[in-house]
């Protein structure tokens, strides 16, 4: 660990999880306004849930932007920027007289906490390598996870007695408590000899060489289809419980939540035991218990009416794995760019965000009228992660060995 960190230990995973929790906080906390939002503001749902897919597309550009800029100039300037333009986006929200408004705002909201989320990774890459990274990954995300568990309860509860527009206050006054306590608590951990110079030829070759190695791009592809899952379920999921099983929106939350408590268990199995099994190992377990709830929801979505236990039971195993997954696949794709964990985080970030993005897109533009379309995008999702790892494993190392 290095001499910068002002922080160790338990406050540093602290407050690096909180830090990591605002983007989900920021997606999850208004699932359950969706329909509320649409009705006020004249639009259908579907259209209201475009806003999520274009915070995820902000949010992938904004990474690739601040992933150079960390590498060059640090991680503490570019965190507090970052949160500062995710306040003020959150408070601009409060304002908008229609959809097209909020999602603008959304975007501006998207690229101000996407500086936080690079800053995670890169600040974890500076103080731990590999299997000790995916450990202290592993801790973070459970902090991390407290955020989605918490999310749409909080945001059904304001809705039902403040109305939506509570919801972005409250965002902004988190986003504003962070910058204090990150710029009292935390100090820089990039030394400045391993800094690099920022130009935008620079970026764009590191980014070509990272594109280029094979075996970051494996579990930077991983990250993006568990991602694309997620993102399925977090675009679908108001209307499949609100409107299609009528769950009250208050109670939106605790369904959502049963999936965020299998995540954190499972995240600290990794945490507990990937110092001994090892990332692979890992990295193979959540991607099988994902790809077990995958199976389960095609059988859901082939029935006519699927019970809501049902729905519910394949999406736990198919988003319980994620922060498992993200752990060691993120640890992975690090190993040969320490350097530049900061552009590596950036672009494997904007994968995931734009597959996320435009699984959401292609889900609100079939106008679901049942659970099908989002148990099968998930379903989709998780079987592909689940055989692209296997395929890159097994059958490339081999057909490479062959031509030899």
């Amino acid at each position: 660990m290095t001499q910068t960190s002002k922080t160790t230990g338990l406050a540093l995973i602290v407050l690096l999880g909180a830090l990591a929790g605002m983007t989900p906080l920021a997606i999850d906390m208004y699932l359950p306004a969706i329909p509320a939002i649409a009705d006020e503001l004249n639009a259908t749902v579907s259209l209201t849930q475009m806003s999520v897919s274009f915070f995820l597309v902000g949010f992938a550009v904004g990474q690739l932007f601040y992933g150079p800029v960390t590498d060059a100039l640090g991680r503490i300037p570019v965190l507090i920027g970052g949160l500062g333009v995710f306040a003020l986006a959150s408070v601009l929200a409060t304002f908008v007289s229609s959809v097209e408004g909020l999602i603008a705002a959304r975007v501006l909201q998207a690229l101000g906490g996407a500086g936080g989320s690079v800053v995670v990774m890169a600040i974890l890459r500076d103080l731990f390598q590999r299997e000790q990274f995916a450990r202290a990954m592993s801790f973070v995300m459970l902090v991390m996870n407290l955020a989605p568990l918490a999310a749409p309860i909080v945001g059904g509860y304001l809705l039902t007695h403040s109305g939506w527009r509570a919801i972005f206050y409250l965002l902004a006054l988190l986003a504003l408590l962070l910058v204090v306590l990150i710029a009292t608590r935390i100090g820089e951990t990039l030394p400045a000899s391993k800094r690099h110079n920022l130009n935008l030829r620079s970026a764009l070759g590191l980014y070509r060489r990272i594109l280029s190695t094979r075996q970051t791009m494996m579990y930077l592809g991983i990250g993006a289809l568990v991602s694309g899952s997620l993102f399925v379920f977090v675009t679908g999921s108001s209307y499949v419980y609100i409107r299609y099983f009528e769950v009250a929106p208050e109670h939106f939350g605790y369904l959502f939540g049963i999936n965020i408590i299998l995540m954190m268990l499972l995240t600290s199995f990794n945490a507990r035991y990937v110092a001994r099994f090892g990332t692979l190992k890992m990295l193979a377990t959540g991607l099988s218990i994902s790809g077990a709830g995958a199976v389960l929801a095609l059988l859901a979505a082939s029935l006519s009416t699927p019970p809501l236990w049902l729905v519910v039971l394949p999406v736990m195993l198919m988003v319980g794995p994620l922060g498992m997954v993200s752990a060691n696949a993120t640890s992975l794709s690090l190993d040969s760019f320490d350097g530049a964990a900061g552009s590596v985080a950036a672009l494997g970030g904007a994968i995931r965000f734009i597959s996320g993005a435009l699984a959401g897109v292609l889900l609100s533009l079939t106008q679901p009228q049942s659970p099908m379309p989002m148990l099968i995008g998930m379903a989709v999702c998780s079987l592909a992660a689940l055989g692209y790892y296997w395929y890159t494993l097994n059958v490339v190392p081999k057909a490479v060995k062959d031509k030899k």
